[in-house]
């Protein structure tokens, strides 16, 4: 039987409850896990893989039900992969997991947790732990294990790193930390333990040389590629004069055509400011809305808040040459920390104001249908992953405020969430405070069409990463990244797919004509005619507002020709349709083409 799982009791059970680049492999004393399996450690876990694990028994918990462990290792840190069998959970807070590393296989030493005895001791939930040497207990903090873990919202698996090199692991660089134990339990000495049986996990480092990484270049792939910067500068940090140089040559070394800004709220000096880095270029500045400003080597056409706390901006870039439409580009700096009720209603009445805009027309300014566009910035996503799900998948929690759920793309489907790397790091995060409680997350985000939009090179930028021959051909300083935000600067480089609208035709027979259905609106029936002029495979389908398939019309090999098919305001069960809006997916050798049609009864 199963745990019941849940947050709502989780602080009521604990209180009840408490009274440089080679690769090394771990081997369990009773199994033989891969070595050397590169891990990034950014919330996705096809890279554990091929790492062997340690299965756990199902419903011996009291609320969370660990299901499987994995251990792997480079020279750098220990990497912890677990999951559970049920639930949700958020790593960094509202638990009581604990973490217990016997360093030195003494279980007569240390704490004393399920028969080892653990020298290195971390309390997620609680964020804090110790360290045990001599018999004393030393407090640490996240930065003194380097404590990396992902994602950093709530999820049902999880993967973290630890330093090797950290104090409770080298017994305070008394030893090189070579093999140990390991256990996690469900609280402090109680619930549910990984091992059950005491004693712990016995692993070993070895030194088992593997594939060295290789970075990810700075550079484009494509000289057409538009490259977009999203950049959270912390209070105004490019007009702070202590942060300017550090702040200049970052953004010359990544010289980007778009800047989204997030808590900068002295527009017109930014944008003087990053002027005069650019000399030979014009810059162009949007209004700012809030803390939020985009900059822009493409003219700015309009710009916009899009939603009542002005948290999310948009602005529309004359990108016709390269992207065949111009370029939306929304910009968020959503609420911060514990305040996961706001940030659920942003995200919401954003995704709410989208659906009205992108399938009614029913926004700031006119937008050509299938316009393609980009989200990024400081979304705070600390909390509940349903905040990520909303603005992907256009699943709105507060329906009766802000309508119903939708494909938020063009094509019917969800936008895209990219996973960026650190170009010389095995690392997804984008926020870091060493002196804060909670270790690196991933708090800034770019979604985009995939409708619309195909991603070249994506990175994110961590100068105390980078190698010496890297630091001096970009002209930046080790610290640079450290020094001018507590953000890391996200890049992703982006293309035209020529997948929708007119310009999406290029991939079909030259002389392919469609014409528009006709009568529209329509209350009994309407014609879509088309033309081929070789034989194609097309595929016809309605779908409604919210991207769900109405009635499949067509799907086979039409000859050369001009072909009609009519479409009746029936659904796929037969039953008459209610008025409104729809659209028709035309598909011609994988090339799509929308259009929207009133039906009136």
């Amino acid at each position: 039987m199963g745990c019941e799982v849940g947050f709502g009791n989780v602080n009521q059970l604990i209180n009840k409850l408490k009274g440089k680049t080679l690769f090394r492999c771990i081997i369990f004393c009773f199994s033989l896990l891969h070595c050397g399996t590169p891990i990034v450690i950014d919330g996705l876990f096809s890279d554990w893989n091929d790492v062997s694990s340690h299965l756990d028994p199902e419903g011996d918990c009291l609320n969370s039900d660990f299901s499987n462990i994995k251990i792997t290792n480079d020279n750098e840190f220990l990497f912890v992969y677990i999951d559970f069998y049920h639930g949700d959970f958020l790593m960094q807070d509202w638990n009581d997991f604990h973490l217990y590393i016997d360093s030195d296989n003494n279980h007569l030493t240390g704490y004393n947790a399920n028969g080892i005895g653990a020298e290195l001791v971390w309390n997620f939930g609680n964020r804090s732990g110790y360290f045990i040497i001599n018999n004393q207990q030393i407090p640490i903090m996240q930065n003194d294990i380097k404590l990396r873990i992902a994602p950093t919202i709530t999820s049902r698996e999880f993967e973290i790193a630890i330093g090797l090199d950290s104090p409770g692991l080298t017994l305070d660089d008394d030893q090189q930390f070579s093999n140990g134990k390991i256990v996690l339990s469900e609280v402090d000495g109680g619930g549910d333990f990984i091992p059950n049986n005491e004693g712990g996990l016995n692993f070993t480092i070895s030194n088992d040389n593997q594939t060295l990484f290789e970075p990810i270049s700075l550079e484009r792939n494509d000289d057409y590629h538009i490259r977009v910067l999203s950049y959270n500068t912390l209070n105004n940090g490019i007009i702070d004069i202590d942060r300017q140089e550090s702040f200049k040559r970052i953004i010359k070394a990544l010289d980007p055509d778009i800047i989204a800004l997030q808590e900068h709220s002295e527009w017109d000096q930014v944008g003087a400011i990053v002027q005069s880095w650019f000399p030979n270029e014009q810059w162009h500045k949007s209004w700012t809305y809030r803390d939020l400003v985009i900059l822009s080597r493409f003219q700015i056409i309009q710009d916009a808040s899009i939603i009542s706390s002005e948290r999310t901006m948009v602005a529309e870039l004359d990108t016709e040459e390269h992207l065949g439409g111009n370029l939306l580009v929304f910009n968020s700096h959503l609420s911060c920390c514990s305040n996961n009720d706001q940030r659920q209603d942003q995200v919401d009445e954003f995704s709410g104001s989208w659906r009205d805009w992108m399938l009614n027309g029913v926004g700031p300014f006119q937008i050509e249908f299938g316009a393609p566009f980009i989200h990024l910035g400081d979304f705070n996503f600390v909390g509940y992953r349903e905040q990520v799900e909303t603005l992907r998948d256009g699943n709105i929690i507060n329906e009766s405020q802000f309508g119903n759920d939708f494909a938020p793309d063009w094509d019917f489907t969800n936008i895209k969430e990219t996973f960026p790397q650190h170009t010389h790091k095995r690392m997804g995060y984008t926020w870091r405070n060493d002196e804060s409680s909670f270790n690196p997350g991933k708090l800034d985000y770019i979604f985009y069409s995939d409708a619309t939009i195909n991603p070249g090179n994506q990175f994110i930028l961590n100068s105390l990463a980078l190698d010496e021959l890297t630091l001096e051909h970009y002209g930046i300083e080790q610290n640079d990244t450290k020094n001018a935000s507590d953000h890391l600067p996200l890049i992703i480089d982006i293309v035209s797919t020529n997948s929708l609208g007119a310009e999406g035709f290029e991939k079909i027979p030259q002389s392919f004509a469609k014409y528009s259905n006709y009568p529209n609106p329509f209350n009994s029936k309407t014609n879509i005619t088309y033309e081929l002029s070789m034989q194609s495979m097309v595929e016809i389908v309605i779908v409604d507002l919210s991207g769900g398939i109405v009635r499949n019309l067509l799907r086979r090999y039409e000859p050369i020709g001009t072909h009609t098919v009519y479409w009746d305001g029936l659904n796929n069960n037969g039953e008459k349709i209610s008025s409104g809006s729809y659209f028709k997916v035309l598909t011609v050798n994988n090339a799509k083409y929308v259009d929207k049609m009133l039906f009136l009864k």
